[in-house]
């Protein structure tokens, strides 16, 4: 409990953790999203999972954000937990928040980004 506190209060450290996305190994991966997830679910925490994905756009170069979370997914598709952590994430980040409107705008990311497509045919959008 006081190692999840000082992870919420300290900005850096959030930001830390979402790049390490960028780890080859999808058990990681799986990892961090876990933890994101429960970040997400705190007080507070949905708008810093939130700037810590605007963070890693920005040092990964991304157009759009959530786009190598999603490239991730559509890539590393032999490893289920990996997909399942992918999936609960995605879930707690769009429907963890009230507003409806804002909803429906983190629903269009993901769609954006080819998630509907994805789970629709089981491959990547076409570009």
């Amino acid at each position: 409990k006081s190692g999840f506190s000082l992870v919420m209060n300290h900005p850096a450290c959030v930001n830390e953790i979402t790049l390490s996305l960028n780890n080859k190994s999808a058990r990681t991966k799986a990892l961090v999203l876990e933890l994101l997830a429960a970040v997400c679910l705190v007080r507070g925490g949905h708008d810093i999972i939130l700037a810590a994905f605007d963070n890693f756009k920005e040092v990964c170069g991304e157009k759009n954000r959530f786009e190598k979370l999603m490239e991730y997914f559509q890539n590393e598709d032999s490893n289920i937990d990996f997909m399942v952590a992918c999936m609960q994430f995605i879930n707690i980040v769009v429907h963890s928040v009230e507003n409806m409107n804002f909803r429906v705008f983190l629903q269009y990311e993901f769609t954006h980004l080819g998630l509907d497509h994805y789970l629709e045919v089981g491959g990547p959008a076409p570009p």
